[in-house]
């Protein structure tokens, strides 16, 4: 069988999250990938430089991630609606079914076993997707956090993540801010106030191989 998922915000729980709680596939590990997409990165509200220097470490650990039965990989993206609150701050980006939203070719999702792909309307990956449910029935207790922004979006998903008392790791090489923000700030932020672990692609890799 498969343990692929493609997820939306339809709040319904695949039969194959179910299937695979029940035959014992507990206690992952979830890479979550947030918003690597084309008007992040060379789009809109590009931040081309910063974010295609993560790419590679990224790039790592999703291999790695598919490569092991106890890693899920999860694409958080935003999927925008024209009256999302985010829309009146930032401005039409990533909007739902453009390739504005799409992830960016050199991480794109390929279908693979366990690969999740999690649309969000606001900053936190866990707002409003049901994305806690998903992590329930597989019984993931650890999230590692890569992509843009380090004090936005990564920072909003981890309060998630603190908030449902999942271990959190931040591989600082895999997650970027916009220019002119400070990026130790950011990780210091998330290191102090919700006990990430500031770490390396390679380490994570390397210690789970």
């Amino acid at each position: 069988m498969t343990n692929r998922i493609v997820y939306d915000v339809s709040g319904v729980i695949p039969n194959t999250a179910r299937a695979d709680s029940q035959q014992g596939i507990l206690n992952l590990k979830a890479l979550i990938v947030i918003d690597m997409l084309n008007d992040f990165v060379t789009g809109v509200l590009a931040n081309k430089t910063d974010a295609e220097r993560i790419v590679p470490n990224i790039a790592r650990l999703i291999e790695h991630a598919r490569g092991d039965k106890d890693w899920l990989v999860v694409y958080s993206n935003d999927a925008h609606r024209a009256d999302d609150p985010e829309i009146a701050v930032w401005g039409k980006h990533a909007m739902a079914g453009t390739r504005g939203a799409d992830v960016i070719d050199q991480l794109a999702p390929v279908g693979a076993e366990r690969e999740i792909v999690s649309p969000k309307r606001f900053y936190g990956a866990f707002d409003g997707t049901g994305l806690e449910e998903i992590f329930d029935q597989y019984g993931v207790t650890e999230v590692v956090l890569t992509g843009q922004h380090t004090h936005c979006c990564v920072r909003h998903t981890a309060y998630g993540a603190f908030t449902r008392d999942y271990k959190i790791a931040v591989p600082a090489d895999a997650v970027c801010v916009f220019p002119g923000v400070d990026q130790d700030a950011a990780l210091d932020y998330l290191k102090t106030i919700y006990g990430a672990q500031i770490t390396t692609s390679e380490a994570i890799s390397g210690a789970n191989a």
